[in-house]
């Protein structure tokens, strides 16, 4: 039934790359729609997320883990995507504190979990203007445009995506500290 798809899976086990790119080519759009719609990741997020599965199942190919396919190609790398989309929000959920991401883009009022205030957008402004630069660029790579960890890792010329993520969580940090103290001043 799988044939034509397990020729496939030999000619990338013999390291032929036209077949590869082909795959990519062929199902990656259809992925990025897919997955934005049903799960809460960007686009960005979701070409690298399906890029890294290219390359899980190029791996499980060359490494003799997938020698013959008992689905069809589609089926196997949306299953290795999906999980990685699945750990992905899971990892990036551990270390968002803002509810709503709309709040830095300007598009709403949103909520602080911790403290369950409502700041407006001007606060939010007053609070990321009083962090070090390089918080503000960070925030406002992550928020404004939207840069997955690892493009902002380039951006920024960190070690990694994981320095990334661990310098994200310690600006939204102080950004909560900066937003505590405006309430507060409100509050007076």
């Amino acid at each position: 039934m799988y044939e034509k798809e397990n020729e496939i899976i030999q000619k990338i086990s013999q390291g032929m790359e036209g077949p590869l790119i082909d795959i990519y080519s062929l199902y990656r759009d259809e992925f990025i729609l897919w997955s934005t719609k049903h799960y809460t990741i960007n686009e960005e997020q979701s070409k690298d997320l399906f890029q890294d599965a290219i390359i899980d199942f190029q791996r499980n190919i060359q490494t003799g883990k997938l020698k013959v396919l008992t689905s069809s190609i589609k089926t196997y790398l949306f299953q290795i995507a999906k999980f990685k989309v699945i750990n992905f929000i899971k990892r990036e959920s551990r270390q968002t504190y803002i509810d709503d991401i709309e709040l830095i883009k300007g598009e709403r009022n949103a909520y602080i979990l911790e403290e369950e205030k409502q700041y407006k957008l001007d606060d939010i402004a007053k609070a990321i203007s009083k962090l070090p630069d390089d918080c503000q660029t960070l925030l406002k790579l992550y928020y404004y445009k939207e840069y997955d960890m690892s493009s902002i890792a380039r951006e920024l010329n960190y070690k990694n995506s994981d320095t990334a993520k661990a310098k994200k969580s310690v600006c939204m940090k102080k950004l909560i500290v900066e937003l505590s103290k405006i309430s507060k001043i409100l509050i007076l």
